[in-house]
């Protein structure tokens, strides 16, 4: 029970209390330990505590009381004397000294190297030779900090002390390094650390000199292995402190390199193996500079010589499987950092047999990423590799004659690369394949991905050769079909898909592979091919639509093969994908095969198992197709068909509707939406087509086909379809989303078409919708597309259709008061008031009855100062644009000025209001747009301002009348100009208050 834990009242109590928080307990009952505990160390008697229980033969109660005077450190350094702080110097290494001498555990005394590191941090000026002082007392005797001097230089004192003792020495030296980093030294007000660092250099690179010189005998000598680590450990920290802070001086730095080649030298021996290469695999990848070139050529000779020769036969033959991953990542991260010289110098000794242990390591045994780890981590140096020999520069450095036969080595060894690549994104057989779990599965398609990314980077590299070469192969093996090694060639064309050139020879390439019987092995042996080449075949071709589309007559084969493959609900997917991408490009030739496509589409549906997302895709293909037949009137006949065989579906789903099965007619109605949308789509024409402008200013427009009797009586079918759907459907949200995708694909076009409506139709269907629908926010938007797109130049007037729109928004605001109830609906509104303003400006200005009229410029006014920044972002835009506007029709600008007269004094107090610190840092350059228009555009606009600052309290009590003033006079001053956008930003600072200015220097 917790009720039992209270504050202890004697040590003994404490002592209880800590070895209670390190048993087994509940969530509860540690945490109310925890928090005694530690109102126990912050205590007065806190220090006493920690002494006393740093004696007790408990292990976890001796770290806690190491652990209590580094909360002491943290908590109450301030408060200790100077007499006292000598005494706690001396305590705490005199407990350091007594467990080393009885061989405690490295738990507790590492906890106290980190709060002598911590002691260092508040007290430096005390403890300046700290590490020499830890050694002296270490392996001499416990003397002051002053008296270091009386003692023996360091390396007599090493050559003496026991491996404990050494090894205590190099704990704290990385504690103390680690704990020191952490403070940011360029602050000038810790500068004085980085002096204390540099004063301790010496003394570290003695006693990791100490711990990781060769001995006699060299490395197979006689050697404490357990001290080479540590030494190998602290020079590792020392490093990475070095190079990645500010907190050790540059000179000190170059002292440390000078242990480089001595640390190498340990990758050579066995027990030292580990930590040896992971020190030097963290430098040469996060901080290569830390070796000299020197270093370099001596790691260099190291990794290429008969030992790392050896050892790499020996890993991949499985022999030395331990180090396999530790050795690879060293011989990766060297390649890779020395790209350069690989690059320009590959037919160097050296480079040579680097290179051959970086082919090697892609034929290691395995499939990548699930026994193979080696193989994807070669990547990034084979990229890198493709990088430094496309760069011309890089190259020229070595001479023209040298960069020839660099090139010409660099081309063949990723070539070689790639085919070794290739053979490791084979498939797995089904049985392999279905005994992986999701991690090894996914890591071998992030392989096949990165690999595709390769060949995307190398291709300008080695060109149509690699084209020609992969095709070729996929030729030759059509004879006797491997279909895991014909689907990796595949998936390789694939990749290339987007890198080709317009080279004749990777034509003739596509010509052969797609005039091969390639795709009548697929569609005749389905039962015996896996279905990853299926699927990859079946990508292979819309990948290549551009080429169906100069080479027409290679179509019918591929098509055949798609359709035929829709059938399989496993492939249904990328068939259509493949099939609707073929007849985006290829339209204009497949208009023959319009009768072909329903009639299989009609065999596809057919099937109720017909995947859902392949129907839209075929629908889109198709419509893609009809909309490149030459006439509207052509078009009609297919598009009746294809909407009878979608009609279907709509009597399916208001049966299932008229059973009562709510859910699954749902599912139906979307799907049959989402078809009228995709059939919406893909009848736009294309952008590439040039397009004739209607005027409104032309009253002689010929009637179009889709006006005229047939062309009207379809667009009826499909507003009924809609209209049924939803209204079976009660209205339901996203069926009234879906319903109104269909109505925007017609937004598009600028000429009239199947899905492109007359305004009146859909002004009709959202009106019926918004006084039920429970998505208001999705009409009122669709309202605002469609102003929009009668707001074009040239595009007919919608007057009344807007008016009776606007009649709709003008109710929604009433219904809704203030924007901040229903942000989403409030967005839209603004929205849809922002979108008349470009022609209909005369609809709103004159809108009637006007008391609603002026409640809608008093909701976007209110608008202004909403929490969402999406609406204060719309309310922005909208009030930049209508003062802003200059009207043709003088008796419409005097309603607009009259307008803007009885809004300017609120808005300019909603501009400021924001501005000085109403609204988030964000939302300021939107205010600035709709304040600049303001200024520039209405001349009575320092008025308002004026007044508007000047109100008590307003923007911010933060700010005098003097700073008031003198923003308003900036920002009139500058009459729009950019730099208004600082001036907002410096009056928001001082009426938010200092504390933010910090922050707004940070973003500037």
């Amino acid at each position: 029970m917790d009720a039992d834990i209270k504050y202890p009242s004697s040590f003994e109590e404490v002592v209880q209390l800590v070895q209670r928080l390190y048993q087994p307990g509940t969530p509860a009952t540690v945490n109310k330990v925890q928090e005694i505990l530690q109102q126990v160390q912050r205590s007065p008697d806190g220090w006493k505590l920690a002494d006393a229980l740093l004696g007790t033969p408990d292990q976890q109660v001796q770290f806690f009381g190491a652990l209590t005077f580094t909360v002491k450190l943290n908590s109450d350094w301030e408060s200790l004397a100077e007499a006292d702080t000598t005494v706690l110097l001396e305590t705490l290494i005199n407990w350091v000294t007594r467990f080393v001498s009885q061989g405690a555990a490295p738990l507790v005394i590492k906890k106290l190297c980190s709060t002598l590191a911590v002691f260092f941090i508040r007290f430096p000026e005390k403890w300046p030779n700290c590490i020499r002082h830890l050694i002296c007392c270490l392996c001499d005797h416990i003397i002051g900090p002053d008296a270091i001097g009386n003692c023996p230089q360091t390396r007599e004192l090493l050559s003496k002390a026991s491996t404990a003792q050494k090894t205590v020495a190099l704990w704290f030296s990385a504690i103390f390094l680690e704990e020191v980093s952490r403070i940011d030294v360029r602050n000038i007000k810790n500068a004085h650390y980085r002096e204390k660092v540099s004063m301790n250099v010496d003394e570290v690179i003695l006693l990791i000199q100490d711990a990781i010189s060769i001995p006699k005998g060299g490395p197979s000598g006689i050697l404490d292995t357990q001290l080479v680590a540590e030494g190998l450990r602290c020079f590792s920290s020392w490093a990475h402190h070095s190079m990645r802070t500010f907190v050790v001086p540059a000179p000190s730095i170059d002292k440390l390199k000078a242990l480089n080649v001595c640390a190498m030298n340990w990758l050579q021996h066995a027990e030292t193996f580990d930590t040896t290469s992971e020190f030097i695999t963290d430098a040469l990848t996060n901080y290569g500079t830390f070796f000299t070139e020197g270093d370099v050529q001596a790691l260099f000779g190291i990794l290429t010589g008969p030992w790392a020769v050896t050892k790499f036969q020996q890993m991949l033959s499985g022999e030395d499987d331990l180090d396999a991953i530790s050795f690879t990542r060293l011989v990766i991260s060297f390649a890779e950092n020395n790209a350069k010289v690989i690059a320009q110098r590959p037919q160097d000794i050296q480079t040579v047999v680097l290179l051959q242990m970086m082919h090697g390591m892609l034929t290691a045994p395995g499939y990548p990423a699930v026994e193979d780890e080696i193989s994807p981590q070669t990547f990034e140096f084979w990229s890198c590799i493709v990088e430094l020999l496309l760069d011309n520069d890089v190259m020229q450095e070595i001479g023209d004659v040298n960069m020839a036969s660099a090139m010409e080595e660099g081309r063949r060894h990723v070539f070689q690369a790639i085919q070794e690549y290739w053979a490791k994104i084979k498939i797995p057989p089904a049985s392999v394949a279905e005994s992986w779990n999701k991690e090894a599965r996914e890591g071998f398609t992030s392989f096949r991905k990165d690999f595709a990314d390769l060949l995307e980077t190398a291709y300008p590299l080695l060109h149509y050769p690699l084209f020609t070469k992969f095709v070729g192969h996929i030729l030759s093996a059509l004879s006797a079909p491997d279909w895991e090694d014909i689907e990796a060639t595949m998936f390789c064309l694939n990749s290339l898909s987007d890198s080709l050139t317009d080279e004749p020879s990777e034509d003739d390439a596509l010509e052969e592979l797609f005039g091969s019987p390639l795709f009548t092995l697929l569609s005749e042996s389905q039962a015996s091919i896996p279905l990853k080449a299926r699927r990859t075949a079946v990508n292979l071709i819309g990948s290549y639509a551009d080429f169906f589309e100069r080479n027409a007559e290679f179509l019918p084969a591929v098509l055949n093969y798609l359709f035929t493959t829709l059938s399989a609900n496993s492939l249904a997917r990328n068939a259509s994908k493949s099939i609707s991408q073929l007849c985006s490009s290829c339209r204009d030739t497949l208009t023959p095969e319009i009768s072909t496509f329903l009639y299989q589409y009609e065999l596809f549906t057919s099937s109720p198992a017909a995947d859902e997302l392949a129907k839209e895709r075929v629908v889109c293909a198709i419509s893609y197709v009809i909309q490149a037949l030459p006439t509207e009137e052509e078009k009609a006949a297919p598009i009746v068909s294809l909407l009878g065989l979608i009609q279907k579906d709509v009597e399916s789903c208001l049966s299932l509707a008229q059973q009562g099965q709510f859910e699954a007619g749902k599912d139906l109605a979307l799907l049959v939406l989402r078809c009228l949308a995709n059939m919406g789509r893909g009848l736009q024409v294309p952008d590439d087509i040039p397009i004739l402008l209607d005027s409104d200013k032309n009253p002689l427009r010929p009637v179009s086909f889709w006006e005229q009797e047939k062309g009207a009586t379809i667009q009826i079918q499909v507003v009924q379809m809609i209209q049924a759907l939803v209204v079976a459907m009660h209205e339901d949200p996203e069926v009234v989303d879906a319903a109104c995708s269909i109505f925007k694909t017609g937004f598009t076009e600028t000429n009239p078409g199947a899905f492109v409506f007359p305004a009146h139709v859909t002004t009709n269907f959202l009106l019926e919708r918004a006084a039920s629908s429970r998505r208001v926010e999705t009409i009122v938007s669709t309202a605002a597309t469609m102003i929009s797109s009668h707001s074009t130049s040239g595009s007919l007037s919608i007057a009344p259709q807007a008016t009776s729109l606007l009649d709709m928004v003008a109710a929604l605001a009433e219904k809704y008061q203030d924007p901040q109830s229903d942000p989403d609906v409030a967005q839209s509104i603004i929205e849809f008031l922002n979108r008349l303003l470009q022609k209909y400006v005369e609809v709103l200005v004159r809108y009637e009855p006007k008391p609603r009229m002026e409640f809608l410029f008093f909701f976007a006014l209110n608008s202004l100062s909403v929490r969402e920044p999406l609406v204060k972002k719309a309310a922005c835009a909208f009030w930049g644009a209508f003062v802003s506007i200059k009207e043709e029709k003088p008796d419409l600008q005097t309603e607009i000025n009259s307008i803007v007269q009885a809004c300017g004094p609120v808005l300019a107090e909603k501009l400021v209001w924001g501005i000085g610190g109403g609204a988030a840092r964000s939302e300021i350059d939107g205010l600035c747009d709709a304040l600049k228009k303001l200024v520039f555009k209405q001349p009575r606009a320092k008025t308002w301002l004026s007044a508007a600052v000047l109100r008590p309290g307003l923007p911010s009590p933060k700010v005098t009348e003097i700073q008031k003033r003198l923003f308003v006079e900036k920002v009139v001053r500058l009459r729009g100009e950019r730099s208004t956008n600082q001036v907002c930003r410096d009056f928001w600072v001082q009426c938010r208050g200092n504390e933010f200015a910090y922050t707004s220097a940070q973003f500037d």
